[in-house]
């Protein structure tokens, strides 16, 4: 008895075999699935972007005055808008509460996303520019 060919096998079946010969692993309580690791086409299209976040600090104490951070955090993404996704993500995973020394209760609490620019030299080499903005109001920078 013969094996069929690739001729004589239906396209529809071919694509069912192809799916079974790269089909998933048992290991026992779990599985791996080759096409986990396989990387994305559009995978190549991400560009890095720059988020720049604004974390809020409070003291539960009304004598500390309120206290804000900057934070510019390097975001890998295909579009502004999964990088502002992502950095939201990031900025809410930054929330978290403790007592400090005193006994006071400190609170990181994420603001805001203030914006979302790509990275246009993405070779990161010393000096590489990662953020930059104009601005007229120097005062109300400082």
């Amino acid at each position: 008895m013969s094996t069929p060919s690739d001729d004589d096998i239906p396209a529809e079946a071919a694509e069912e075999l192809a799916d079974e010969q790269v089909g998933s692993i048992d290991i026992g309580s779990g599985s791996i699935d080759p096409r986990d690791f396989q990387v994305r086409a559009s995978a190549a299209d991400a560009e890095f972007y720059v988020a720049l976040l604004l974390i809020e600090i409070s003291a539960e104490s009304a004598a500390e005055p309120q206290l804000y951070e900057e934070s510019f955090v390097l975001v890998k993404a295909e579009s502004a808008a999964e990088a502002k996704e992502k950095a939201t993500d990031y900025g809410k995973q930054q929330a978290t509460s403790y007592h400090n020394e005193d006994g006071e209760l400190i609170t990181w609490k994420f603001k805001e996303i203030v914006e979302v620019k790509q990275v246009e030299d993405a070779t990161f080499d010393d000096g590489s520019e990662l953020y930059s903005r104009f601005f007229r109001n120097y005062a109300a920078y400082r």
